[in-house]
């Protein structure tokens, strides 16, 4: 009898002790905190403020007059042959680039068009993305995006855009995955990246530093721009 009584204790001390060992792991996971995911801090850090205007205070010289006839030759020359509906793109996705948002530009979203353009046309677009924004960085400013609203359609988008946008043109470049269409009237900034700390940028500053950018490219014959005043953009195409 007394060994059983032994037993007993031993199993309701080793109960106990078991109780006050989970308890204590439970409250050292709450005061301890875990390795944070790289991944989440980087997400929760970008914060995306809208600095909006319109054509007022841009320079002159910013607004190209690079006009659909112009424009046409090149991306006729240079691009993809149309496509009547978008089922046509997936068979002809290897001789173009999927354009997808970054902290380098947003893509808004599309509602006549998809986002592809041809590779030369793809490169352009990054390199005014990069150019603009070491420009603000040189000037001491912030990082920000500029809105691309819209890249490549095929024969029934812009059957659809007439219908909605008179100033639509039946014979449009962006047919041809050589033309995006950058808007001037908004900016994203992108906050709290350690490469781009950095004060607040007008939207004066922005806009007139994304014309400089394009004139540079423009004056070296890399594409044909238009700034469009109904929507508020720049119409580009490529000239490779």
């Amino acid at each position: 009898m007394k060994q059983e009584s032994k037993d007993r204790i031993r199993i309701r001390l080793f109960a106990i002790l078991s109780v006050i060992v989970v308890a204590f792991l439970v409250v050292l996971c709450y005061a301890i905190p875990i390795g944070e995911d790289d991944s989440h801090k980087a997400t929760a850090s970008v914060q995306r403020v809208k600095v909006r205007g319109g054509g007022g205070g841009l320079n002159a010289s910013y607004r190209f007059k690079d006009v659909n006839d112009t424009q046409i030759v090149a991306a006729q020359q240079f691009g993809i042959e149309p496509l009547s509906t978008r089922d046509g793109v997936d068979s002809i996705a290897y001789q173009l680039i999927k354009i997808e948002s970054s902290n380098a530009f947003k893509v808004d979203s599309l509602t006549h068009s998809v986002p592809y353009l041809t590779p030369s046309a793809s490169e352009l677009l990054n390199i005014i993305a990069a150019n603009f924004q070491s420009k603000l960085q040189e000037q001491g400013f912030a990082q920000y995006q500029f809105i691309v609203t819209s890249l490549l359609r095929t024969s029934d988008d812009v059957r659809k855009l007439r219908r909605v946008n008179r100033n639509a043109v039946k014979n449009s470049c962006h047919m041809y995955g050589t033309t995006f269409d950058i808007a001037y009237n908004c900016f994203e900034k992108v906050d709290s990246l350690p490469d781009f700390e950095g004060a607040d940028a007008s939207y004066k500053v922005l806009v007139n530093t994304l014309g400089e950018t394009l004139k540079e490219l423009r004056d070296a014959n890399r594409c044909y721009i238009m700034f469009e005043r109904g929507q508020p953009c720049y119409h580009i195409t490529t000239r490779q």
